[in-house]
């Protein structure tokens, strides 16, 4: 079983926080139980880590979103860009 995940978007349903470059998914505005502010994505990719599925995941974005989707997931996740 592989994962795809669908990452990205236009930033436009939390403008002024999220635009073009940087979309809803990568905005710190969820808190772990340590009391830490992490994105939409950081979570995910926790939560696949902890489940042992996470080397089986792949994430594809739009070639404007590749390199922040990479800062946020790391060199371990497949990234492709469309």
């Amino acid at each position: 079983m592989r994962i795809v995940l669908l990452c990205g978007g236009s930033g436009k349903r939390l403008w002024p926080l999220s635009n073009d470059i940087r979309s809803k998914v990568f905005l710190r505005l969820l808190t772990t139980e340590d009391g830490v502010k992490e994105s939409m994505i950081e979570r995910i990719c926790r939560q696949l880590d902890e489940a042992g599925l996470l080397q089986s995941t792949c994430i594809v974005t739009h070639h404007s979103q590749a390199e922040i989707t990479r800062r946020y997931v790391g060199n371990n996740i497949p990234i492709i860009s469309e």
